[in-house]
This record gives structure tokens, sequence and C-alpha cells, in this order.
């Protein structure tokens, strides 16, 4: 509509429907304003070379380690293998190849050669930390775990970026019994903090993921199809919002803090993957841990989650996280040395509880 005609609507229309026009009108025309004053001084802010405080890494491309799947949105490349590389000021600093199974899952390599009978399963669900961001194949939770319990084979069904949704979407739509080959065994989901944002999901997820993640009916629980798809005004409206200056500038995301219901719609995801787990594996075994954590010692999500009588391991505590100490230098996740001690905590308490 061009702003003659806008004009003309505005001119022969009643007063009331003036009045509204107008302040329409006039609301967009300040979003519009701020957005572009705002705009310049980003843009500015961008162009004026930074000094460098420390080294300069770059990469990886993450890219080259994923497929479209129908329900998943994103997974892992069926049996390739993943180079994770970064440079350091320009040159090549590090590549750490990640080996992918014909499932979509992290092969979990063996601790050694010995012909080990393997009787038990573990199964992993989670985001990168799960996956094992940045680090070797053998340096993974999965990988510490399976070490530890000469028994058991561990199968790690994280990926990069993975949430509820995902451990979710993957019980209800592939038969994983069929991709175990042990008969018994436990279920376990590693959470953190930041996957609120993403069950919901967020502006920023929506963004960063560019709505490839399963969608939700949060009536009944059942992920049906890939968000963006799903939703396509709702998912334009969220990338528009991703890509504003003013989110930029402010380093904002919408909603601005969790929100209870928030809160509620994690716990729900995965109570319902609590469920499918059930169904498909025919034991209560499955298991949530809570991630050491410093920045949300308020979370209720504990509560949340043992109101819904899921098994919690409460390892917030355990060790500092964020910290350098657990936190790789070349990269902000999980070092191998933080899956390690995890790992040995949850095969101690699993041995006390006679869970293995």
């Amino acid at each position: 509509m061009s702003l003659v005609s806008l004009s003309l609507l505005i001119r022969n229309s009643s007063p009331l429907l003036q009045n509204i026009l107008l302040s329409v009108v006039t609301i967009v025309l300040v979003i519009l304003g701020v957005e572009t004053a705002v705009g310049w001084i980003h843009d500015a802010g961008q162009k004026q070379p930074a000094t460098p405080t420390g080294p300069q890494y770059a990469g990886p491309a993450y890219d080259s380690s994923y497929a479209f799947d129908e329900f998943l949105g994103r997974k892992p490349i069926p049996n390739h293998t993943f180079v994770w590389a970064k440079t350091l000021d320009g040159k090549p600093f590090i590549q750490i190849p990640m080996k992918v199974d014909s499932f979509s899952r992290r092969i979990t390599p063996f601790a050694d050669s010995a012909q080990t009978v393997r009787n038990k399963y573990a199964l992993f669900f989670g985001c990168s930390f799960t996956y094992g961001d940045a680090v070797r194949d053998n340096e993974t939770m999965p990988y510490y775990f399976q070490k530890a319990n000469a028994d058991v084979q561990a199968y790690n069904y994280g990926f990069f970026g993975y949430s509820p949704r995902h451990a979710l979407a993957r019980l209800q739509h592939q038969n994983v019994v069929q991709q175990v080959a042990q008969k018994d065994g436990i279920g376990i989901y590693t959470y953190i903090e930041d996957h609120v944002n993403r069950s919901i999901p967020s502006v920023g997820w929506i963004g960063m993921y560019d709505g490839y993640f399963p969608d939700i009916d949060e009536k009944t629980m059942q992920t049906q199809g890939v968000y963006r798809f799903a939703h396509p005004l709702k998912y334009r409206f969220g990338m528009m919002l991703f890509k504003s200056k003013v989110r930029q500038h402010f380093a904002m995301d919408f909603p601005f803090v969790y929100r209870p219901k928030d809160y509620e719609l994690t716990a729900n995801l995965i109570k319902a993957t609590e469920d499918e787990y059930k169904k498909q594996f025919k034991n209560d075994k499955f298991y949530v841990i809570l991630y050491p954590d410093a920045l949300k010692k308020d979370s209720p999500m504990p509560a949340l989650l043992k109101e819904r009588g899921i098994k919690v391991l409460d390892y917030r505590q355990l060790f500092p996280y964020p910290a350098k100490q657990y936190q790789l230098t070349y990269d902000g996740h999980p070092n191998p040395e933080a899956h390690r001690l995890l790992m040995e905590q949850l095969t101690k308490d699993f041995k006390k509880q006679g869970v293995l």
C-alpha cells in the first residue's frame, strides 16, 4: 500500500478508525526509527577495529556436521566423520574427528581391545555437552561411563543444540529398541538450564537453529514435524526479531527471562521423554542428570522434575561450572576432565543405588 493510498484511507475513515490507523502508523514509524538509529550505532561499533585481548580462535564449520531430518530438523550425518576444526590467529590450530554411525549416533569407542561381554545398555540423550562438543570420541561423557562399567555399552544420542524436544522426537518417531543390541539397561538425559529457551523456543533459539527443530503439540506432547514448516508465520516473525539491530546491540532475547510456564513446558517434555522410553524399553530406569551450574542455583527445575516422579541426580554442586579449570581453553564447552568427573560420580551413585 502506497503512502497516498494510506492517506486517503485515513482521511475517508470514521473518526474512531482514523485514530486507530494513526496510532498504528505512529507506532510502526517509531519502531522503524529506533531500529534505524540503533542500527547505525551498532554497525558503527562493529566497523571499529577491536584491539585483540587474547588468542583469536575461529571455527568450527558446524554446517558440515548435520543433515535434514523430517522430525528432528537436523541430525548428525549418518556414517560420517565430521572434523571439528578451529584456527588460531588465522592458522590451523586443532582438528578433532567425530565419528557417527548409521543411526546418527556419535560412536563411543571401547576403552581397550579386550573382548568384554557388554550385556547392558546406557542411552545418553542431551545436547552438545552429551555429544561432546570440541572433545574426541574417547573424551565424551558416554565414553567415560562405558570405560568405568565393563558390562555396559553406551549409545550417544546427543547432538549440537539439541533439547528435550529432540530426545522426545527420537523416541516417538524411531524404534530405538531395534537400534540397541542389549535388552536391559538405562536411559539418561543430561539437563542444562539453557534447555529451557530451546524448549519454548525463544527468539534467540529460533534464529540460531533457523527453526530446524521438532515442533510440539503442547497439549498432547506429540512431536509433529519441523517448527519452521509447521509455523511459518511464527518462524518469520521470530527471525525478524532475531535479526533486529536493537536485539543484537543490547544482546536481548525474547522472552527476557524464563517464566514459570517455560519451566513447566520443559519439565513436561522431559516427562514425556521418560514415558516414551518406558514404552519402548519396558523398564523405568530413566534418569535426569542436572549438570553442574554455578549460575542458576535457584532454578525450579529440580522440584518440577521430582513432582513428575522423575528420578533426578542433582550434580549442580559437583564442581564449579562455568569455570576455567573445567572448560576448554579454545571453546566454552566442558573439557574432558569435567566429563570424567561427572561420569565417575554417576557410576558411584548408580552402584550405591543398585542400578548397575
